[in-house]
């Protein structure tokens, strides 16, 4: 099959790195894959002349590409192509581009509760196909060395990348005083309690409570207002995660932005800079444990766990379905759950305490991962779907 990936704009060029990678695994099992960096100079030539030659599908991460109009009507439309995107957020965080309608739309969400909310989500309906998928593991080209003696060289005892948002902010609390704030705040609450809990159903046991069923119009009402507590439930368990990490003297190297109010505060905790995906690469080749934080993939997996198991590190992070069914928990991964998130810190610890356990659990998760959660075997399942719509 032949196809057109768009690279756009990414923090820390995550999104960028996905594109390079799944492109490359497409190229290595026959297909033609062709990438249009929309940051580019001369993109929108190049675009041209792929419109004159489309191919069998368009790729594009998180709804990058799906506006593509030609006269006003969708381009795939027109064409007659498909438009593939793989969404590596919660849709309520992109509603505008996961509600475009295109007539052969495929799109993947890296957690089934993402799914379920554009199944129940009226905006949403239409798709050619609509799944679970989580992005592949990112990798370099050289083989890892998964024996307990590289194990032992590696210098950086727990990993954590990303922003540092600050403190959660209940944004609703300045909204005019209505009955949907009043909603919002149970939700966010709700959703703070239970780490586990889709806005979704959050939205759903608030108004049952209230003597009111979800219906498809009123999940279509709520939409534009699920993305507050969504933001606000993120924030609130990473902060207190990071926050019982630093009271334990947690050895954190953290790579990201934002840092600095957490760094003054905890001693243990070491800033490496800004950092990228791709630096990230290299770093994790020196890494004993990745930490690893959902920020509400509570039916999903973060393409940071494959990447991490891929480089040979071992990881470590709050537990979601998914990882209950693709991995053997203390063997493979380990995972604590957020109700007992208290004892988070000291299971860290215990796990830096005992390497040969460790390195143990780094190699069979490495192995694992290198089995099914490769870009390879994404894109396999990518072009087998595709084969059935286009």
């Amino acid at each position: 099959m032949r196809f057109v990936l768009f690279k756009g704009q990414s923090q820390y060029g995550s999104l960028r790195l996905h594109v390079d990678q799944l492109a490359g695994a497409l190229v290595e099992q026959g297909h033609e894959a062709r990438i249009v960096d929309l940051l580019a100079e001369d993109s929108q030539a190049r675009l041209n002349d792929i419109l004159l030659d489309p191919p069998d599908a368009f790729i594009g991460f998180s709804g990058i590409g799906a506006d593509l109009v030609i006269e006003e009507e969708s381009a795939y439309d027109r064409l007659g192509k498909a438009y593939v995107s793989l969404y590596v957020d919660h849709p309520v965080h992109l509603q505008s581009r996961a509600a475009r309608p295109i007539r052969k739309k495929v799109s993947f969400f890296l957690d089934r509760s993402h799914v379920q909310f554009m199944t129940a989500w009226p905006p949403a309906r239409g798709h050619a196909h609509l799944g679970f998928m989580p992005p592949g593991a990112n990798e370099l080209a050289e083989a890892v060395d998964l024996s307990d003696e590289a194990f032992a060289r590696r210098d950086i005892p727990v990993l954590f990348t990303g922003t540092y948002r600050g403190a959660p902010q209940p944004v609703w609390r300045a909204w005019e005083d209505s009955p949907a704030r009043t909603i919002v705040e149970e939700v966010a609450q709700r959703m703070a309690a239970d780490a586990r809990l889709p806005v979704l159903d959050a939205v759903k046991s608030t108004l049952s409570d209230l003597g009111m069923e979800l219906t498809p119009q009123l999940v279509q009402d709520f939409a534009p207002l699920m993305q507050a507590p969504q933001f606000f439930a993120e924030a609130y368990h990473r902060e207190r995660l990071l926050h019982a990490l630093g009271e334990a003297g947690a050895p954190l190297h953290i790579w990201g932005n934002g840092w600095e109010p957490m760094l003054e505060r905890y001693p243990s905790f070491v800033y490496g800079g800004v950092g990228s995906f791709e630096e990230t690469l290299h770093l994790l080749r020196r890494v004993k444990v990745v930490l690893n934080i959902n920020n509400g993939f509570v039916a999903g997996g973060h393409e940071r766990v494959f990447t991490a198991m891929c480089a040979g590190a071992a990881v470590f992070s709050d537990n979601s379905k998914f990882y209950a069914d693709a991995f053997k928990e203390g063997r493979e991964i380990v995972t604590f759950a957020w109700p007992q998130m208290a004892e988070a810190p000291r299971q860290l610890l215990d796990l830096l305490a005992d390497e040969p356990r460790l390195a143990a659990i780094a190699r069979a998760g490495s192995l694992k991962a290198q089995a099914e959660h490769r870009w390879s075997e994404r894109a396999r399942r990518l072009a087998k779907t595709l084969k059935q719509v286009v």
